[in-house]
């Protein structure tokens, strides 16, 4: 029999959303795709329904596989129970449910619209995913499970970590966790897993290494991603005709997402005031982006604060991997004259990391400004801090990408392959989220021992909102 998924706080509050009594079926995925997905093939030979192939192909990405042979050499091994859940073409000689070929598979892409198919896959869950009910769910999910850490902690009566010697403090309870780093206000230092009151959205893009498209030289993915728990809920191919980059794309990104209330967080490159004038006045939406060289007289003015004279409003102090690693902020009113719709406060970032190398402790200090549209009356130093960390998020799911789906080294290389699949790995990564997955490798692996694994994931797609 099967292992049950974990399940998570996110999928219980997804649960409560449908009326009590609503059967789980992953069929219900194939028949959401099936209204969206328009199939280009002519009806001569034609054999498995194109919402199933993309049911394949997503179990087969669940079980970390590359590329269309893999999924195909993997669904050749699958049970008739398996087959018929994604729906598979039954075969009229033997009467037995058949797996697409890997050539069947390796068509697909061109089969498809690449994006109506982001479309398919990232609007079902996009509404959940900034369902204002999130974060508190996720600050009480957390808080448990910092409350049963502890206790396990007293019970195995584990050491501090060795990097905890560093630690220094004075007479007043002020503290530095190591004398590279500065002091800290015990009364403003806080919890470094601080989850905001409101949803953030990161907003970044990704280049496919060696993939290629028409006459553009390079694949670049530019994609969104939320803050708690890191749920992709966008993305859409940059420069798919012409000379184009990732600010053109900004706001196509952002339009069908309902991004009332919601924090936009991005790097420099999409901080400019045409971005800030639609997300303020066309959404309804706040921003907070980090102010660099690229604008040099926004950055002149915000330096120009009086930083040295604000005492750090929030801070947080961690020792983790062995690295010690301390964030602090400062906050001041907006000066007037940025040309940035509703720019009400001005953020100094500072990041101090002590980490080991080749035996000796080494520091590394930056400071970062950052101008947001939220006010003092809307939001905490607290949220402020913990939102530029939260942008973080969208780093992560890429580096997953990477590491665990080796998309670098992919050789889907031309046409909409490398956006397709992509998008496929995205939808992966979203699922096991959602079903409170904390180690990929270990769960892609328990995937592609058991087949049938990889249908739990698909429970609440069908269930999605959209």
């Amino acid at each position: 029999m099967t292992a049950p998924l974990p399940s998570s706080w996110l999928t219980e509050l997804v649960r409560c959303r449908f009326p009590a009594g609503t059967a789980l079926d992953p069929v219900l995925f194939r028949e959401s795709l099936d209204g969206r997905l328009t199939d280009l093939r002519k009806a001569r030979g034609k054999r498995h329904p194109l919402s199933s192939l993309v049911s394949v192909v997503v179990a087969g990405v669940a079980a970390a596989c590359s590329g269309p042979l893999a999924v195909a050499q993997a669904a050749q091994g699958w049970g008739q129970e398996v087959l018929a859940a994604h729906g598979c073409w039954i075969s009229p000689r033997t009467g037995l449910r058949v797996a697409p070929s890997a050539s069947m598979l390796d068509r697909l892409a061109r089969l498809l619209d690449a994006d109506e198919l982001e479309t398919a896959l990232t609007g079902a869950v996009a509404a959940l995913a900034l369902d204002p009910a999130i974060p508190a769910a996720y600050a009480a999910h957390r808080a448990e499970q910092q409350r049963e850490q502890e206790e396990r902690q007293k019970k195995r009566k584990r050491k501090p970590p060795a990097a905890a010697a560093f630690r220094e403090e004075r007479q007043d309870g002020w503290f530095r966790p190591h004398p590279a780093h500065p002091w800290l206000d015990p009364a403003v230092t806080g919890d470094p897993g601080h989850v905001p009151a409101r949803q953030g959205v990161a907003v970044d893009g990704k280049e496919r290494k060696g993939a290629r498209a028409g006459g553009n030289r390079k694949v670049h993915l530019l994609a969104a991603v939320t803050h708690v728990p890191g749920i992709v809920i966008a993305q859409d191919k940059v420069a798919k005709a012409g000379k184009a980059n990732e600010i053109t794309h900004f706001r196509p990104l952002l339009a069908p997402l309902p991004l009332d209330g919601v924090v936009v967080t991005s790097d420099a490159m999409q901080a400019n005031r045409e971005n800030a004038l639609y997300l303020r006045k066309a959404r309804n939406a706040h921003y907070l982006w980090p102010v660099l060289g690229n604008q040099p007289s926004l950055s002149e003015t915000l330096n120009a604060l009086s930083w040295e004279t604000t005492p750090a409003a929030a801070a947080t102090s961690e020792i983790s991997r062995g690295r010690i690693e301390t964030r602090t902020v400062r906050v001041l009113p907006c000066p007037a004259g940025t040309g940035f719709a509703g720019a009400r406060q001005a953020l100094l970032i500072e990041r101090y990391t002590t980490y080991k190398k080749k035996g000796q402790r080494h520091t590394r200090a930056e400071a970062v400004l950052y101008i947001t549209s939220l006010g003092a009356d809307e939001t905490t130093p607290e949220d402020l801090l913990a939102h530029v960390r939260g942008h973080w998020r969208v780093e992560h799911a890429h580096w997953l990408r990477d590491v665990i789906w080796k998309e670098d080294k992919s050789l889907i290389r031309s046409g909409n392959g490398p956006q397709v699949w992509s998008a496929l790995t995205n939808l992966v990564i979203t699922l096991f989220r959602v079903h409170g997955v904390t180690s990929f490798t270990e769960e892609t692996r328990r995937i592609a021992q058991d087949p049938r694994r990889a249908l739990q994931l698909l429970d609440i797609t069908g269930l999605s909102p959209g």
